[in-house]
Order: C-alpha cells, then sequence, then structure tokens
C-alpha cells in the first residue's frame, strides 16, 4: 500500500505524476523498505475562473481581493493556497457586508496526464446588509455601560471582524462567563439585521495564589483578590500581596471604566512597599490615582501620587514627601508576545516633583528602555535590550532611593546582584545615580521542541557624572518555552569584577 499512499502524500503540493521504486530487502529476522521517489514534474494553473456575482460585483474590496490570490495562472498547484484563497474571498465579502455570500461553484480540476489544473471560484455575494439595533440581555450590567463595548454604530456596513470585536470585548471585560452574539436576519429591515447578545454573568469573586523563584527577589508568594463588580456601573476592587526576602508588596485598586471600557479605565491605589537590596533600605506608602487608556498605538498612563518613603541609604538616612505626576506610553508590537519570533517593545516614562508643591525635593526624571527581537535562521533568534535613564535635580542627596538609579540582576546586567552597581561614596557603600545606561546582546538557538540554549553579554551602569564605570557580564543559559511564558537559567560572569565571580539568575515570564 506505501506506493499509493506516497502518491496520495505528493497530490496537495501539485505532484501527480511522481515515479516511486520500492524495494524490500532481507536482513536475518530484519527488513528494510526502501522507496525511491523522483516528485515528477508539478501541476501548474492554466486557468483561473474567479467570478463575482451579485451587488458586490463592483465592491473595490472585493475586486482588489480577486486580484491579490494566493493561487495564479502559471503558477504550481498547491491545494493549502487554494483554500487560502477560498477563504480569502469568503471572508473580504462578509467583512465587505454580505453576509450572505456563499459561494456558487468552487473546484480544482486537475488533468494528471498533462500536468495541468484549472481553477473555479464563483461567489454570489447576495444584498449588502447593515447593523440594525443590539440588544442585551443578562449580565448585572447597566445597558448603557454595555452599549460601550459596542465598536460599530447601528446603520453602518455590516462586518463579522467587529462582531468579534464586540464579543472580544465583552468576553475581556471579566463581568461574564458566557457570551453569545446572534445575528437575526429573519428580523431585518431593509437589509438592517438586528443583534441580540445574551451573557452570563461571572461569579463575583476570584482569588488566586502564587508560589515562584527568582533570584532577584527569591522565594516568592502571592496571593490575588479581585471584585469583579461592585456595582451595576462595572466598577471593581482588587487588592494583593506579594512577598519574598527582598521586597514585600500590599496593594489595592479600585477601578473605573470610563468612556471605551475595552482600553480606559481611571484607578485610585493604596500601596506598600518594603525593599532591602545591597546597601540600600526603603520603605514607601503611595496614594495614586491614575488614567490607562489607548493613544492610537500606545498604551498610555497618566497618574498623580504621593508617596511617604523611608529610607536608609549611604549618604542619606530619613523620610520624605513627594507629590510626583508621571506619564508613561508602551508600544507592542510582536508575533507571539509569550515567546517572540520577532517584535518590539518601547517604554517611555517621564516624572518629577517640585519643594513648592507638597514635595521635599525637586526633580524632573526621564526613561526610555527599549527591547528588539528579531528571528535568525530557522532556529536562532536575536535579543537586543537597552534602557536610558536621567535625572535633573538641583539636590541630589535630597532624593528618596527610589528615585535614583540602581542596576545590576536578572533583568539588566547579569552576573551581579539585584540592585548592586552605582555611583558609591568614599567607603565603597552605594549611593545611587542620576543616570543609567544599560545595554545587552543576545542569542537563542532552538535546539529542539520548546527548549533552547543562550549566550548573551550584558554591560552598564548608573552613574552621576559620566559613564566611566562601566560593569560588563557575559554567560550561557538554557530556555523552556512553557504554555504560559519562558523559563530562562542562566549562568552568568561578572566580567568586570577582579576575581570574576559566577551568578545564577533564574527568571520567569513572556518575551513582551
Amino acid at each position: 500500500r506505501a506506493p499509493d499512499e506516497i502518491r496520495l502524500a505528493l497530490q496537495p503540493y501539485g505532484y501527480y505524476n511522481p515515479v516511486i521504486l520500492p524495494s524490500l530487502e532481507q536482513d536475518g529476522d530484519r527488513w528494510l523498505a526502501r522507496y525511491e521517489i523522483d516528485p515528477g514534474e508539478p501541476t501548474l494553473i492554466t486557468h483561473l475562473d474567479v467570478r463575482i456575482e451579485g451587488p458586490g460585483e463592483q465592491e473595490p474590496a472585493i475586486v482588489k481581493a480577486t486580484s491579490n490570490l494566493p493561487v495564479a495562472v502559471g503558477k504550481q498547484l498547491v491545494h493549502a493556497e487554494y483554500e487560502r484563497a477560498r477563504q480569502l474571498l469568503r471572508t473580504v465579502a462578509l467583512n465587505a457586508g454580505y453576509r450572505e455570500a456563499r459561494y456558487s461553484q468552487h473546484e480544482v480540476r486537475v488533468y494528471q496526464a498533462r500536468n495541468e489544473a484549472e481553477i473555479a471560484l464563483h461567489i454570489a455575494t447576495g444584498e449588502k446588509a447593515f447593523f440594525g439595533p443590539v440588544t442585551f440581555s443578562g449580565g448585572n450590567i447597566t445597558e448603557e455601560r454595555l452599549r460601550r463595548y459596542i465598536p460599530f454604530e447601528e446603520g453602518e456596513v455590516w462586518s463579522t471582524q467587529q462582531l468579534l470585536e464586540l464579543q472580544r470585548g465583552l468576553v475581556g471585560s471579566g463581568y461574564f462567563s458566557a457570551v453569545d452574539i446572534v445575528p437575526q436576519p429573519g428580523a431585518a429591515i431593509d437589509n438592517h439585521v438586528p443583534v441580540e447578545v445574551s451573557l452570563v454573568p461571572n461569579k463575583l469573586q476570584r482569588y488566586s495564589f502564587g508560589l515562584g523563584f527568582s533570584t532577584n527577589f527569591g522565594i516568592q508568594g502571592s496571593v490575588d483578590w479581585l471584585h469583579r463588580r461592585i456595582n451595576h456601573y462595572g466598577h471593581r476592587l482588587g487588592a494583593e500581596l506579594s512577598v519574598s526576602p527582598v521586597r514585600q508588596d500590599v496593594s489595592t485598586t479600585y477601578s473605573i471604566p470610563l468612556a471605551d471600557p475595552r482600553t480606559d479605565v481611571l484607578e485610585f491605589s493604596a500601596i506598600y512597599r518594603n525593599e532591602e537590596t545591597t546597601d540600600v533600605n526603603s520603605e514607601i506608602t503611595e496614594l495614586r490615582a491614575s488614567r490607562n487608556f489607548q493613544r492610537g498605538q500606545w498604551r498610555e498612563v497618566l497618574s498623580l501620587g504621593y508617596k511617604h518613603e523611608v529610607d536608609d541609604l549611604a549618604d542619606s538616612q530619613g523620610v520624605s514627601n513627594m507629590l510626583i505626576p508621571r506619564a508613561t506610553w508602551t508600544l507592542v508590537r510582536a508575533d507571539d508576545r509569550l515567546h517572540a519570533g520577532d517584535g518590539y517593545r518601547v517604554d517611555l516614562e517621564t516624572s518629577g516633583a517640585a519643594e513648592a508643591v507638597l514635595s521635599d525635593a525637586t526633580f524632573l526624571q526621564g526613561i526610555v528602555r527599549g527591547k528588539l527581537v528579531r528571528s535568525l535562521g530557522e532556529n536562532g533568534r536575536l535579543i537586543v535590550r537597552g534602557d536610558i535613564g536621567a535625572t535633573a535635580t538641583n539636590d541630589f542627596e535630597d532624593l528618596p532611593a527610589s528615585n535614583r538609579f540602581f542596576t545590576g540582576g536578572d533583568s539588566s546586567v547579569r552576573g551581579y546582584e539585584y540592585k548592586s552597581l552605582g555611583p558609591v561614596n568614599e567607603e565603597g557603600e552605594l549611593i545611587g545615580g542620576k543616570y543609567l545606561l544599560v545595554g545587552s546582546a543576545e542569542y537563542d538557538y532552538n535546539v529542539f521542541g520548546d527548549w533552547f540554549v543562550a549566550a548573551f553579554y550584558d554591560s552598564g551602569n548608573a552613574y552621576n557624572d559620566s559613564p566611566d564605570n562601566i560593569f560588563s557580564g557575559a554567560g550561557v543559559g538554557i530556555r523552556w518555552s512553557s504554555p504560559v511564558g519562558m523559563v530562562r537559567v542562566d549562568v552568568a560572569n561578572a566580567l568586570s569584577d577582579d576575581d570574576r565571580p559566577w551568578r545564577l539568575h533564574i527568571t520567569f515570564g513572556p518575551d513582551f
């Protein structure tokens, strides 16, 4: 049966006349089956008949799609490309408003003796449809709030993609355990199709628990609680506790969805953090109000926080109070955020305070962070990242620890302890810096399955005047692409230390 199965296996790739020479040899108790295969001449498309029938015959999007199909006269017949062409044409018709678009004919005729194929794709569009009224049932959220999830207006051209956006928004809200969107063509008036949305409320409260390890913080435990729906307006209340030997965080956040609840939210937070690193101890209590929203392709967060900090630094021990406005912008583009083959991320942040406005110090700070991932060959990828920060202040000694720059650790300069690098005083104790400069290059190679090996080089430091004392680290690592993020185990050498010690780094999380 094998020669016939081989012939069938070659046909989807356009080879209908292969020459297969089988042989069977016995060697003691073992048999060796060998198949020598000449795939022969490929089957070429000699005729392509694409027809748009009905009112959508002159629709620009459909006409454009017919001239950009994966199949064309003169190309080799590949069945998967034919299926893509068939699906593409109908999808374009559906998104152009022709929700009744159907194929009246779709076929491939293969003339095996001549290695030729003819393709016919005839699609009947039917009448163009428009969105009618949208009605909701269930959900325990006010209808006015629910309507903010609708990405289209009544009377707009029908689009399957827009219906999927509506469903994604409602599912992503977390308010509902089930979202069922059903068009009602039987109730259409003048091709305006009503839409019914049935909602099943989610459980009001969610609890989650976590346990992990990283070399920056050691063993970490976390507890997260969320009340999904405080009232019929969709307000939320959440709290989170995270504990490790290096840092302890407690926070609670009250969230109010805004005009576009899919992307815009107003948050009021209370935050407590205690962190003990090399030569630096800080205890922070902060009240913060922030607005999160989408600005084009960028994610923008504007916040105003009042921070009370008690810190212990080599050159500064005491208490500071700061009223800090902050703005951050984030842009992410990646083919897969968990494990990217190609992608990039840019983070911009600016913050400041003034002694004249409820603060014990005056400063202005800006930070730029970037990460780039590019595929190299079939199995490799290059990862480049960099951080640049700068602070303008009239009195550096008045700045609390959390507003100074330090570096070193799993996600900056590997080979060194977390936040162990930066300017020091005459006694060699860390005091932090006004500026930050860090760069990294890494190459990952896929050895098999979800396993990778890596080699990397990191360099940088925090400084006050000029970057004349740059620390470098290099090493190798193992990566496992788990279903929920990349697990990274690195062994790094502190190249800039005289004794050049080695350090283990373990981290977990998505690429972006």
